[in-house]
């Protein structure tokens, strides 16, 4: 019969309906007995270590030396955790020593606080004792719970007992491969294998188009994005309306091509045109094709290189086709746009010179010839959407299209323009002709042209059908505009399409005391502003070495080896904010360095940072400074944001430098530090961009956000898609959970 002290330590407890960061502290009933505490352990395991972030709180008369990892009780050292390194392979593990009692054991598990870089997993509890035996029973806090969903356009779920903490935040996202950004799922898949859920390899022998996949989810009004995984292999991906692979890659209507590294077109298997390529990439490079109403357009990084000409009337899907044995494609994503509404009216064209205008036409009446004396122009602001017209002549000179402001009255103030020169389409941007771009050949009178704006890009079409779209970029609000040169010249038809966008799948209701100012996307309860809408968020760092999670929003640096250096620790997030955004944050000591702002590859360094350095802040972009900006403290909030490209650097809201270098591109949030022990607080981001809410509705709530408040605004929201699949994740302590539990 073995010795009382070699039988396996006992666990006991209930796990409470209420989850949350702090694990076991609400575990009112833990138990860990054992006859001897010395060399017993605690282990808090979850299934994939390496996105879990442990560390101990001081509370219940418990403090930790970071440093050192040892563990005190009551001001007396009862244990040791393991090494940060050791937590990515075997999650947290506490030894404690001869000192330790039942109390102290029991006190040091309920301070245990866990947070993950990316979805919330399981935490299982066990005890094991000096020779190796385990406890029977362990403990497990699930990683999430669910309840049901209400009809749609109702009211989603009433909160109980939500932690009261501060700073909490919901996030209600749908899961439904109908609406928003997922991974493709795919219903073919030949010779290829799939990793990671959104990576392509291709595992069939070389020399023929033999290995494809093929996605069940439809595309109306959307894009498919991915990575070429390599620049030495023959890669297609795009659109396909049917599936058969006995047509080798002519099965795809519309792709990207990266043969060997360059880029061109293939629409069913052919060249667009004699179109020619587009030159090199590299595996950071992200290609999508994306189609709106029946066109499909191709781009590179978010910017448009080619326009199809070929219209699309069919419900497309993602395909991808392989050639080489081992190419690859990675971060494969579907985006289905949500829909827009379109409104057309006529236009008022309220500042003019030389010009008699009725409700359909224009004509100049100039007393003399010549750009410059005939100009009509809208104040009428086009954000989305497109202005359209009929020339009514082929034998004059006439421009038309997009302007944003009326500078002067000669044709360069167009922007984007469309010119019928005596029955010849050209197109002139700023008064000239795109990269000497030749002409569009001959109009009738009765073929309708438009100029349509869509996010940044404009595009120029002919009875609906495009044939140029911009490589100029425009970040500014346009105005309708035509300008004549011969005398008797005229336009007929004029109409302006204004796109509404949807305001997304989510709004809030004026209910239980919850009103929404939709300007400030502020929400108040009871009159108090309590939270905002799509805007502050606790950035998820997925990507990342050598730091805990202290708080809410608060990072420490803690280094795995040696006690300081460049490249030991730093926090990077793959996710990205592609419109106008800022992260901003505080330091929390004045004697160390840490770097901030914005990576666009990795985590090795912020590309445009501020440089906290030893209570001095600097700026540097690339591998340059570029300003020195002053003393800071630990009270001062310090941001960087872009906007309209351009980057701006703040201190307490107040602009205290502006670069000379243009931002595009996605902007990746990134922290890093040399110094063992530097701190920073207070991170967020904020992304600018939120007319829509395709990626979730994200709700903070502030310091002012009572219980009675939280369990107000999430019963408020609401959601308008039919039979939906909604969760409702809360943040806190940088932790995701799924939470939304059943009445």
């Amino acid at each position: 019969m073995p010795a009382q002290n070699d039988l396996p330590p006992v666990l006991s407890g209930s796990i409470p309906r209420i989850h949350d960061s702090t694990l076991f502290e609400k575990c009112q009933d833990l138990s860990i007995t054992h006859k001897n505490y010395n060399n017993l352990r605690i282990i808090f395991n979850t299934a994939n270590p390496k996105l879990a972030h442990f560390n101990i709180r001081e509370i219940n008369e418990i403090s930790l030396e970071s440093d050192t990892q040892k563990i005190l009780y009551n001001g007396v050292v009862i244990g040791t955790g393991n090494s940060v390194e050791n937590m990515t392979k075997q999650g947290l593990v506490i030894i404690f020593n001869k000192a330790a009692t039942k109390e102290g054991v029991e006190a040091v598990t309920r301070a245990v606080n866990v947070s993950f870089s990316d979805d919330a997993q399981e935490v299982t509890l066990s005890v094991k004792n000096a020779e190796g035996s385990k406890s029977a029973n362990t403990l497990t806090i699930p990683a999430s719970i669910f309840g049901s969903i209400p009809p749609a356009d109702q009211n989603l779920v009433t909160f109980n007992n939500i932690p009261d903490l501060d700073n909490l935040a919901l996030n209600f996202k749908t899961s439904s491969p109908k609406k928003g950004i997922f991974i493709p799922v795919f219903d073919h898949i030949v010779h290829c294998k799939i990793t990671n859920k959104n990576t392509i390899i291709d595992i069939a022998h070389p020399g023929s188009w033999s290995s494809y996949v093929h996605s069940s989810d439809v595309i109306k009004d959307g894009r498919v994005s991915l990575r070429f995984g390599q620049t030495d292999r023959q890669v297609m991906f795009g659109f396909s309306d049917t599936f058969s692979s006995q047509e080798g890659f002519s099965v795809l209507n519309y792709a990207i091509f990266s043969n060997n590294g360059v880029i061109s077109i293939r629409e069913s298997g052919n060249i667009p045109k004699s179109l020619p390529s587009f030159g090199k990439h590299t595996i950071d490079d992200v290609f999508s094709v994306e189609r709106i109403g029946n066109t499909v357009a191709y781009l590179k990084n978010d910017v448009t290189f080619y326009v199809s000409t070929v219209n699309s009337t069919e419900d497309v899907h993602f395909c991808s086709a392989f050639t080489d044995i081992g190419a690859s494609v990675t971060d494969v994503l579907q985006h289905n746009y949500y829909p827009a509404t379109e409104g057309s009216f006529t236009v008022k064209f309220d500042q003019s010179v030389g010009c008699k205008i009725t409700k359909n036409e224009i004509i100049n009446t100039a007393k003399a010839g010549g750009w410059g004396n005939s100009i009509a122009y809208s104040s009428g602001i086009l954000k989305e959407g497109y202005v359209s017209l009929r020339f009514g002549q082929t034998d004059k000179q006439v421009m038309f299209g997009l302007a944003a402001n009326l500078s002067s009255h000669t044709f360069s103030v167009l922007n984007y323009a469309i010119f019928s020169n005596n029955g010849v389409i050209s197109i002139r941007e700023s008064g000239n002709p795109p990269k000497s771009l030749p002409s569009f050949g001959k109009h009738t009178i009765n073929d309708v042209f438009s100029v349509k704006r869509c996010g940044n890009t404009i595009t120029y079409l002919k009875n609906g059908m495009v044939f140029y779209a911009s490589t100029v970029i425009t970040t500014k609000d346009m105005h309708f505009c035509v300008t004549f040169a011969d005398l008797g010249a005229s336009v007929t038809d004029m109409l302006q399409y204004t796109s509404y966008p949807a305001d997304g799948l989510f709004g809030i209701k004026n209910v239980k005391g919850i009103s929404l100012n939709k300007a400030t996307r502020e929400v108040s309860y009871n009159h108090t502003v309590v939270a905002t809408i799509n805007q502050d968020k606790i950035p998820k760092f997925d990507l990342g070495r050598g730091y805990t999670v202290t708080g809410i929003n608060t990072l420490l640096f803690t280094f795995i080896g040696p006690k300081s250096g460049w490249g030991l620790a730093g926090l990077y997030s793959s996710s990205y904010m592609k419109h106008d955004g800022r992260i901003s944050l505080s330091m929390g000591q004045t004697d160390s360095q840490v770097m901030f702002g914005f990576g666009n590859k990795d985590i090795s360094q912020p590309y445009h940072c501020m440089f906290a350095n030893n209570g001095v802040i600097v700026v540097i972009e690339g591998s340059k400074t570029t300003a020195s900006l002053g003393k800071y403290t630990t009270e001062d909030v310090l941001s960087i944001e872009r906007r309209n490209y351009t980057l701006i650097y703040r201190k307490n809201g107040v602009i205290i430098n502006t670069s000379t270098e243009d931002l595009v591109g996605d902007l990746h949030p990134t922290i890093i530090s040399p110094d063992h022990g530097a701190k920073v607080t207070n991170v967020q981001i904020r992304d600018f961009y939120t007319k829509t809410d395709t990626d979730g509705f994200y709700i903070m709530l502030n310091e002012k956000a009572s219980q009675a408040a939280i369990d107000a605004v999430a019963e408020a929201v609401s959601c308008q898609i039919d039979d939906p699949d909604v969760t409702v994740e809360i943040f806190y302590s940088a932790k995701l959970l799924d939470a939304l539990p059943g009445n």
